[in-house]
């Protein structure tokens, strides 16, 4: 594994970060799967889904990626921990949620540990381990917001 896979999940993150919509998706394979966010496995269409209705609601929403590490071949590790403000109303169609008024709220996800497994320069997955209080439920219920998510 060369440094390059570090510098990918870098280089996708700060894109998220900055809402660089043209950069982030030019980084996910055409295969893509993103787990444990949410309460099920999306791919590529769905996350991007997901992204961009947080970008709406969240227009500042931070990643904070932290502890980048090498684990293996074609495998990265970190933890990021998400916060935001949210300044707008947001829906999530592929996570069945009605639209999510917008309440003025800050979040401060607890850090959650991420897996990137890479192939070709591309993210191919990225998994999220599982936590009280994380993922999207973490997030919507940090809204004081309670509303069933689609499993």
């Amino acid at each position: 594994m060369s440094e390059r896979e570090i510098d990918i999940v870098r280089e996708f993150m700060s894109a998220l970060d900055n809402n660089e919509q043209d950069v982030y998706e030019g980084y996910l394979s055409d295969n893509f799967v993103f787990s444990g966010w949410t309460p099920r496995p999306l791919d590529r269409h769905g996350f991007l889904e997901v992204v961009h209705a947080l970008e709406e609601g969240f227009p500042g929403l931070t990643y904070h990626l932290h502890n980048v590490l090498e684990e293996g071949e074609n495998k990265v590790s970190a933890t990021w921990q998400v916060t935001g403000y949210q300044s707008n109303s947001f829906i999530i169609p592929v996570l069945g949620t009605p639209p999510i008024p917008q309440t003025a709220q800050s979040i401060s996800m607890p850090s959650e540990n991420v897996i990137y497994i890479l192939g070709d320069e591309k993210i191919q997955r990225i998994e999220i381990e599982q936590i009280y209080g994380g993922g999207i439920k973490g997030l919507i219920a940090q809204l004081g917001i309670d509303i069933p998510i689609v499993q």
